[in-house]
């Protein structure tokens, strides 16, 4: 008869409203694994401008055919800034020595973009004032980077190939 007592008050004790009867609780552990891949930058095209005439300036923008492009691989979704090193002048190594050509790089001649090799929709920015941009998501974490100019011939420049280096820089933000 105890037990059947007992066994009706547990019963009874569950039916009443406001009274528990056990308590619990329980824990899980929360992980991140923190990766830090290096980049890896490759350039997929020189900023070529072609022929140009002595005495006229030439623009090759940044979604042209002519614009210097960079794939760079690295941690999914992550934040990079994104800087160059620009030539002021391009020099003549065909010529005798100082030979040179203006270049210049407007507010807009540089473009970043996420995961798509396709500068349409890209963003645009100042490539002498840099930029943040971001890798693409898995399975594609990339950012393309395209870069344009402009160039001014003078009315005596000699004839010739014109060469500078544009150096694109990128660190984890």
């Amino acid at each position: 008869m105890r037990r059947a007592t007992r066994a009706f008050a547990a019963v009874l004790g569950l039916a009443l409203p406001g009274r528990v009867l056990a308590q619990g609780t329980a824990a899980i552990p929360a992980e991140a694994v923190v990766v830090t891949v290096g980049m890896a930058v490759t350039t997929l095209r020189d900023l070529g401008f072609g022929s140009v005439v002595t005495g006229v300036s030439t623009t090759v923008q940044p979604v042209a055919a002519g614009a210097g492009a960079w794939q760079v691989s690295g941690n999914p979704n992550a934040f990079a800034s994104i800087t160059f090193t620009l030539p002021t002048e391009l020099t003549n190594i065909q010529a005798l020595p100082g030979s040179t050509m203006p270049i210049a790089f407007g507010a807009g001649a540089a473009l970043w973009r996420r995961a798509t090799n396709d500068p349409a929709g890209a963003t645009p920015f100042d490539p002498a004032t840099g930029a943040t941009g971001r890798f693409g998501p898995p399975p594609n974490p990339n950012l393309y980077i395209w870069v344009g100019g402009t160039v001014s011939p003078a009315v005596t420049a000699k004839p010739g190939i014109y060469q500078g280096t544009i150096v694109v820089s990128l660190s984890y933000l």
